[in-house]
């Protein structure tokens, strides 16, 4: 490791503690984020045999009706936020909560690695192994492979399209070794907070435009975000990456016709990519619930506040789960 990665790792691990303080503190905000229910760790390797394979852990919760034996639970596989080089699985309790309260679903919050150690492309990987183990394995969890929906935070909101986007793309291996078929599953809805869709512009230009400058996420974090996990600048362009950059009929073969949420901040510097993808998928015929939460900044919901918890959290947390009732309920 060079001393420019030690460097990125120092800040990395620094900032990690930080977060997990952050989100600790943030913990005993009423309503108190539920536990989850149990954790089950599996081996990577699918997308990159010999790799990068290692190990990845699946955080549950569990619907209180939860009975395996007598039907199947569409599921909810989630990413958390973090520039790809913070966070964890747990941090997005709040959302597990709102979504057991208000869908049939089982939620399933994927821990996968993080940079500057596994950079690019290691967390999308990470994510497909997670959809293909849970698929794999249906009948022990007790989900339904047909109904998958994805969804996702900021770094983990981009991996809920470049997710689908890899796993389209495994039948271009179909002459290769290490191809194997995989388990039958259908990703039926898509959940975006917030996501960042386009590395081939650069965070100035993205700031300069945003509304609100003063209110985006500062440079200290985001260079950090940047070189950790994209230290080589040619994979910016890579539609496993940049979903903005994705050519047309990757989007429509990829991506569910229907039940695509994307949900933006006002006073974000992501916001106008967002909008702009969303509009793409919109003339690519695919059916987009899009909002512009007003007056927001970025991670508006995981605002470290130790006396309350944003309102227009909830509220868009429950918007997002009428799609994904919607979608849950539509015959696979």
């Amino acid at each position: 490791m060079s001393t420019s990665s030690w460097q990125l790792l120092i800040q990395a691990v620094l900032w990690r503690n930080l977060n997990k303080t952050g989100f600790w503190v943030h913990s005993f905000v009423h309503p108190w984020p539920p536990n989850y229910t149990y954790v089950r760790s599996f081996t990577t390797g699918t997308f990159n045999p010999g790799g990068t394979g290692g190990t990845v852990r699946l955080y549950f919760y569990l619907p209180k009706d939860f009975d395996p034996q007598r039907r199947k639970y569409p599921v909810v596989i989630n990413f958390h936020g973090g520039g790809f080089t913070l966070g964890s699985a747990t941090d997005d309790s709040r959302w597990a909560s709102i979504v057991l309260k208000n869908t049939t679903a089982v939620f399933v919050s994927v821990e996968y690695r993080l940079a500057p150690e596994y950079p690019f492309p290691v967390a999308v990987e990470d994510g497909c192994d997670a959809v293909l183990h849970l698929a794999a394995n249906c009948e022990e969890y007790g989900i339904d492979p047909r109904k998958i929906a994805l969804a996702g935070f900021s770094a983990g909101a981009n991996l809920a399209f470049t997710v689908p986007l890899m796993l389209n793309s495994w039948h271009d291996r179909k002459d290769s070794e290490d191809y194997r078929a995989l388990p039958e599953l259908k990703i039926i809805a898509i959940v975006s907070f917030y996501p960042v869709l386009d590395y081939n512009q650069g965070r100035a230009s993205k700031r300069a435009a945003c509304k609100r400058p003063d209110k985006t996420i500062p440079p200290i974090l985001t260079n950090l975000f940047d070189a950790s996990y994209m230290p080589d600048p040619s994979n910016r362009s890579s539609p496993f990456a940049s979903p903005a950059a994705a050519p047309d009929n990757m989007l429509i073969q990829a991506l569910p016709a229907e039940f695509i949420g994307l949900y933006c901040c006002e006073w974000d510097m992501l916001h106008a990519e967002g909008l702009a993808f969303a509009e793409r998928l919109e003339s690519l015929g695919k059916k987009v619930e899009y909002e512009t939460i007003p007056e927001v900044v970025h991670g508006f919901d995981k605002a470290l506040n130790p006396l309350t918890v944003d309102p227009k959290a909830d509220q868009f947390y429950r918007k997002a789960c009428v799609l994904l009732h919607q979608a849950m309920g539509v015959e696979s």
